[in-house]
């Protein structure tokens, strides 16, 4: 089955500073980590797509999740240069919607790597927006307990604070990297 990996990163402060969720930007290398373990048996149909919070110049994709495509994939693994470090999700949910209906032929899979202290002018319709997407999404939670009350379930949710072991970020996304890979799961 053709697939589509939409990952969208919070690259604000609450999540980057020295006293935020991810201060070492682990996430990044985690991130690298399970991309690069799907790509090595990857192939042409399976696509991914790497999106920021506020910074479009540091988007890529959708390319092919191939060991060619993390070449390209590997430049957005970071917090891009020039990051305002916004909280707005909004407009990369609208980036990835165009992504998804740019490739109806796909199943696609939205993960966005978030500690939810969103700056958007109306955070209940952002996260109904969720709901509204062409596919699966996964939200994984960094360092908050936060569960928006418009999510419905419809919208898989992980929790991952500095207590959780290292990998677990990796993990997220691994597990959906292979959602639509028949056979496939993660361990816990």
């Amino acid at each position: 089955m053709p697939t589509l990996l939409i990952a969208i990163f919070d690259d604000s402060y609450s999540v980057t500073g020295s006293t935020g969720n991810d201060p070492l930007s682990n996430r990044y290398a985690e991130a690298r980590r399970a991309l690069t373990v799907v790509a090595r048996r990857g192939s042409r149909r399976e696509l991914a797509a790497l999106l920021h919070f506020d910074t479009p110049r540091g988007d890529v994709g959708p390319v092919s999740l191939t060991r060619n495509g993390m070449r390209r994939l590997s430049r957005s693994l970071c917090v891009p240069q020039g990051a305002a470090g916004s909280s707005e999700l909004g407009p990369s949910l609208r980036r990835a919607a165009a992504f998804a209906e740019s490739c109806p032929q796909h199943a696609a899979t939205l993960v966005i790597f978030s500690d939810l202290l969103l700056l958007d002018r109306d955070p209940s319709r952002v996260f109904r927006g969720l709901e509204d997407f062409a596919g699966e999404v996964h939200l994984v939670v960094l360092g908050s307990c936060v569960t928006p009350a418009e999510l419905d379930g419809q919208v898989s949710i992980t929790h991952i604070d500095r207590s959780d072991s290292p990998g677990a970020v990796a993990r997220a996304l691994f597990a959906s990297l292979v959602t639509h890979r028949p056979g496939s799961h993660v361990a816990t």
